[in-house]
């Protein structure tokens, strides 16, 4: 609210107006994509104890919505009218000293635990054994490590990498589910779906880099999601016809 205030007592300031950028509007579509969707699989792993998962689902897909435009609204003004791109010179210049580094510091620990928390139910879930609390633990000192090695100046790079990687896996668990309404459970379709989604991690790099009109999350997307779907309805009829002769 404080910096929702601060933004747009300085809207009046034209004169310190960005007139320009070197991000396309697709380019910046596409991180702006890339975020939810990588969010997507993270949310499950709460939503999925709820007692109502239909309520919860809705309530966590309305709730990141709405703050996510408030974030991004604030976050443009702030790029335009604030003097800079940075997330410290943003609160900086609003006044936002010891507090910001606060809210920094909080917000980053409280993510982080959702991430790491996400990343061990993940991995139980490939291997039954594992330990989700000891893989946490280890998700975070590796990811800790990384962040201190890894240039974060720029990382746009990274949630392209994002975008390309849970956009045909998302396609591929929604046409399973929703199109073909069955649960994948051999090695094969396991192997094809792998293959489908490598494909379509190829393809919306090749459309990001040819600088497409129409993006490259919606070509993925769809190409992942027509493909399985018509895999799966190959797999069903091939075994309705194995059942009829038998």
């Amino acid at each position: 609210l404080y910096m929702g205030a601060h933004m747009i007592s300085q809207w009046p300031s034209e004169g310190i107006l960005l007139t320009s950028g070197n991000m396309s509007f697709i380019a910046a579509l596409e991180l702006s994509i890339a975020m939810p969707l990588s969010w997507l699989p993270l949310i499950s792993d709460y939503t999925r104890e709820s007692k109502k998962p239909f309520s919860a689902s809705l309530t966590s897909a309305t709730v990141y919505t709405v703050t996510s435009i408030v974030m991004y609204t604030l976050g443009l003004s702030a790029a335009i009218f604030g003097g800079g791109d940075s997330i410290i010179t943003i609160m900086m210049n609003a006044g936002l000293g010891l507090a910001g580094l606060i809210v920094i510091i909080f917000s980053t620990v409280t993510t982080t635990f959702m991430d790491a928390y996400s990343a061990g139910v993940s991995s139980t879930t490939i291997y039954n054994g594992a330990s989700s609390k000891g893989i946490a633990v280890i998700v975070t000192i590796v990811g800790t490590i990384a962040a201190i090695l890894y240039p974060m100046d720029d990382i746009t790079d990274f949630l392209y990498l994002i975008g390309s990687v849970f956009a045909p896996m998302i396609a591929i668990l929604l046409a399973d589910y929703f199109i073909n309404r069955q649960q994948v459970q051999t090695l094969s379709a396991y192997l094809v779906r792998g293959l489908i989604w490598a494909v379509s991690v190829g393809l919306y790099h090749y459309m990001l880099h040819s600088e497409s009109t129409i993006g490259a999350t919606l070509p993925a997307f769809t190409m992942a999601f027509v493909v399985t779907a018509i895999v799966g309805f190959i797999s069903k009829t091939a075994h309705t016809s194995a059942e009829i002769k038998q």
